[in-house]
Parts: structure tokens; C-alpha cells; sequence
């Protein structure tokens, strides 16, 4: 590992960040810590883990939401280094059920497509979220009874949490052991993650964090705790900065060293790598070079034109937001654990960790790569689902104030949840005052995925732009609508 700066100056770094970043002015209480290698080096906090209780700290036990996923991730690789299942086994292969499960034509769905966001399911964020306490039998017949995809397996990146949650019933239908004992046991356990678990009725209450809702006006809200369950494998653990600082230095140190990880180091390194593109982008704020980002094993990679590679995953949830990062070159790494609905962790971490990069010794100094001459990738068409474009019709009706579409057919179960109805409602009408009577923009629309849309309507005094996202259900209903008054 090569020298990088002094752990003194990079807690100055992370502290002055935290302090300051705008985005976490309003979540109750973060706290945070820097690893260098495989030790934490720094921690901190702010604010309070509920309200009017103390400010959190390294063994303060927050919700870490789809962090989760890099531990469901390593429990398959340790099952197939144990040669009891092979990434390219179709899921069929352990689970009979799926076979039923509707996918277009297209190779099998494979467990390597489950884990590498490649199986073509729709991206189920917020709708997933709202799922944890599913049980089993109540998730079998859900996939029995076939699921929404956007693309055949192994033709694109698209996120998806019921992936991870079918990754779950793997490991059990492999393991013989239920998915949460073998991650806390085989995989936690002998890393002395001892404070990391998927119950919060096992924290004790003085350490533990409550989630919040940061509603309109009236501040923070608390969001009812969640019982674990079969979606469980894609966001339900809870950790603390300090279990986190021995999971995050596992994969770094598995860069330098031997370790006695209970995951082969060659395993760690594996999903590390750069397995399904997700985007590239020009240089930012926080990151200096041109970016190409990836998908490894329950991991984003992002491989900077200037620094270098930087491996992370955020986690986001009803009452909770929180990431992990770090530079395998460097061996630095950062934590950041909030306790507000989908606290954009990742903004500030990132920050941290570029700024610490860039002002250390460990800059990337090979010689880039020549500039791509072959000229832009053209865009691949995309068709909505047709219940997309019929919800793009109702979520305009909302923002006119017709109320009358908004039926179980079409509005997810976890919508209300995360905004109440009337303080939804409250908000389109604020919206509708502010530009008058509108009209869509029809060359303004834009449809990322069948399951999502983006587009504009402009009235006389203004425009608002509009976003849904569409569950992954047979049947596709509305899991996010979002609508912001367009400013210059």
C-alpha cells in the first residue's frame, strides 16, 4: 500500500466536510469514521441519534439500508469457493419457483445476474424498501406469480432490491441455514462484528438510532421500526461505525495481504471488480478525472481517469441513508451513517474521500489512457410499459387537482407511507398555484428504463418537472412520483 497523509490532517478533512455539508444540515445526528487499511482511524458525530438523546458515535447502531448488499454478495461467493453453487447456476437451479417468474426471451437468469444488477427486473427502489417484513411464503408466490422486466438478464444495468432479496432465498436453499443466521455467523461473527444485526430489538435502546422523516414544514418525523424478513438480504442490517471500519478494511486490506477474512481475499477482490457498466460521466466536484462507473458483487466501482479506483455502495430507507467508500490504492476509507429517510450520504463521504485522495502522496500517476475516438455511444430506444404512460396521464391529474384515478390498482402500498397522501396533495397544489393552467411538453419526455418516466409541463407562469418510477409487480403500479417547480 503506498504512503497517503498523515490521519491527523485527514480527520481535519472529514470533520470540516461533515460540519458543513448543506445536504446533512437537516438529518438529526450522523456519525462518521475514517479507515486507513483495516483500522478505524477517526470517528465522529453530530447532532443526536433521537431526538434529544445523545450524538452518536462509533457503537451508535444505525439502519445501513443496501449496504447490505456487499454482505449478501459475500455470502454467495463463500458458497460457491465452497463448491456448493456456481455463479452462472441458473436460479432455477435452487429455487424451482422462479421458473415461473416471467422473463422475456432471453439466455436463463443466472445467480451472477442477480448479484451484478443484470437481470432485467425494474429497478424497485422506494417500492423495496417498504417490503422487508415480507415472509417467505408470501415472496415465493409474489416471483411464482411472474415479475416485471425491462430487458432480457445480462443486457443492461438496472437496480434491483427483489434481486437481492431471491439472493437470499439462494443462500438458504444452498446453506440449508436461514439467510440471516449465515450472514451474521459465517460471515460476521468472525470478523468480531459484533454490534451488526438484523434485529433492532437486539440493540440495546440507549445505543441504538432512531430513524426519521424529514416532513414539510413540521421537521422530523419518527418512521415506525421495521421487522426483518425475506427482503431482509437487501437492506436490513444495522451496524455501528466500528463493525463497519472491520468490513470496509476487509476489502481494502484483501488489495495488500493475506488476511484471515472468513471470505477468500481473492473472493473480496473479485467483487471489487468492474462487472456491469452503469455510466460514464465528465469530470465533478468530486471526482477530478472522468468517470466510468460499474457494478461488481453488491458494489459500485468507479474507475477515475485521475485517482483511480474507488469501490462503494450507499444504503437508503425509511428513516435512515448512509455510504461506504474507499481507494484500494490508498487504503483510506470512509463511513457515513444518518438517521433521515434517504440521507445523501454520498455526497459529503465522497467529498471526504477525493479531498483526502487528491492531497495525499497516492495520485494516480500512471499515464492515462488515450481519449476514445470511436464518438459517443448512441442511446438504446426504449418502450414504456404501458401502465408507465398511463400513470404519466394520472400523475398529471394530481398535479391539477383530480384526485379521483388514485386507486389500489395503480398507487403502491408504500407510497402513502412515505409521503402522506395530503401532504402530497398539498405539495402538487403549491406547484399547480405556482404556474397556472400547463400543458405537457411532449419533446421534453424521457423514459430511462420501461418503468420510468421524466418529462415537463409548462403553464404561463412557470414549469414543473415530473419523475415516476413504476414497481416491479406484474401488474406495474406508481412507487415514486416526484414533481419540482423548474427554476432559472
Amino acid at each position: 500500500m503506498m504512503a497517503a497523509m498523515d490521519p491527523i490532517d485527514a480527520a481535519r478533512i472529514a470533520d470540516d466536510v461533515f460540519a458543513k455539508a448543506p445536504e446533512l444540515a437537516a438529518v438529526p445526528g450522523i456519525a462518521y469514521g475514517l479507515v486507513h487499511g483495516d483500522v478505524l482511524v477517526h470517528a465522529g458525530g453530530r447532532g443526536a441519534a433521537t431526538l434529544g438523546g445523545p450524538v452518536p458515535g462509533p457503537d451508535t447502531v444505525f439502519r445501513i439500508a443496501s449496504m447490505t448488499k456487499s454482505f449478501t454478495a459475500c455470502a454467495v461467493l463463500a458458497l460457491r469457493d465452497a463448491g456448493l453453487l456456481r455463479l452462472d447456476d441458473p436460479v432455477t437451479a435452487h429455487l424451482p419457483f422462479v421458473a415461473g417468474i416471467g422473463a422475456p426471451d432471453g439466455p436463463p437468469l443466472t445467480v451472477r445476474d442477480l448479484l451484478t444488477m443484470g437481470s432485467g427486473l425494474a429497478t424497485d427502489d422506494p417500492w423495496g424498501d417498504r417490503q422487508e417484513s415480507l415472509a417467505v411464503d408470501e415472496f415465493d408466490a409474489l416471483v411464482a406469480g411472474g415479475l416485471s422486466f425491462c430487458r432480457p438478464p445480462r443486457m443492461g444495468f438496472e437496480y434491483s432490491n427483489t434481486g437481492y432479496a431471491l439472493l437470499g432465498r439462494i443462500i438458504e436453499a444452498v446453506s440449508g441455514a436461514p439467510y440471516r443466521d449465515f450472514v451474521l455467523d459465517r460471515i460476521c461473527a468472525p470478523l468480531g462484528m459484533t454490534s451488526t444485526t438484523f434485529d433492532y430489538r437486539a440493540v440495546p435502546p440507549d445505543r441504538l438510532a432512531r430513524g426519521y422523516r424529514i416532513a414539510a414544514g413540521t421537521g422530523p418525523v419518527a418512521e415506525p421500526p421495521v421487522y426483518p424478513g425475506v427482503y431482509s438480504a437487501m437492506g436490513g442490517l444495522h451496524s455501528t461505525i466500528a463493525d463497519l471500519a472491520l468490513w470496509v478494511g476487509g476489502f481494502i486490506r484483501s488489495w495488500t495481504s493475506p488476511t484471515d477474512h472468513p471470505v477468500d481475499r481473492w473472493a473480496l477482490r473479485e467483487a471489487q471488480e468492474f462487472a456491469r457498466l452503469v455510466s460514464v460521466e465528465d469530470a465533478s466536484a468530486t471526482a477530478p478525472g472522468a468517470t466510468a462507473t460499474g457494478y461488481g458483487y453488491g458494489l459500485y466501482v468507479q474507475e477515475d481517469r485521475v485517482l483511480g479506483r474507488f469501490v462503494s455502495h450507499s444504503g437508503g430507507y425509511p428513516g435512515f441513508g448512509s455510504h461506504m467508500r474507499w481507494h484500494p490504492a490508498s487504503g483510506w476509507g470512509v463511513i457515513l451513517l444518518g438517521n433521515a429517510t434517504y440521507t445523501p450520504a454520498h455526497i459529503a463521504a465522497g467529498a471526504v474521500l477525493t479531498q483526502i485522495v487528491s492531497e495525499s502522496t497516492v495520485a494516480a500517476s500512471s499515464t492515462p489512457p488515450p481519449a476514445d475516438e470511436r464518438g459517443p455511444r448512441p442511446p438504446i430506444p426504449v418502450t414504456p410499459w404501458p401502465q408507465t404512460v398511463s400513470a404519466m396521464s394520472l400523475a398529471e391529474d394530481l398535479l391539477d387537482g383530480r384526485t379521483g384515478g388514485v386507486t389500489a390498482h395503480v398507487w403502491a402500498s408504500n407510497m402513502d407511507l412515505d409521503v402522506p397522501r395530503e401532504e402530497r396533495l398539498e405539495a402538487l397544489r403549491a406547484l399547480r398555484e405556482a404556474v397556472g393552467t400547463f400543458v405537457r411538453d411532449d419533446a421534453s419526455v424521457e423514459f430511462p428504463t420501461p418503468g420510468q418516466a421524466s418529462w415537463t409541463v409548462t403553464g404561463a407562469t412557470g414549469s414543473v418537472r415530473i419523475e415516476l418510477m413504476m414497481t416491479p409487480e406484474r401488474t406495474p403500479r406508481i412507487q415514486s412520483l416526484v414533481a419540482k417547480l423548474i427554476t432559472s
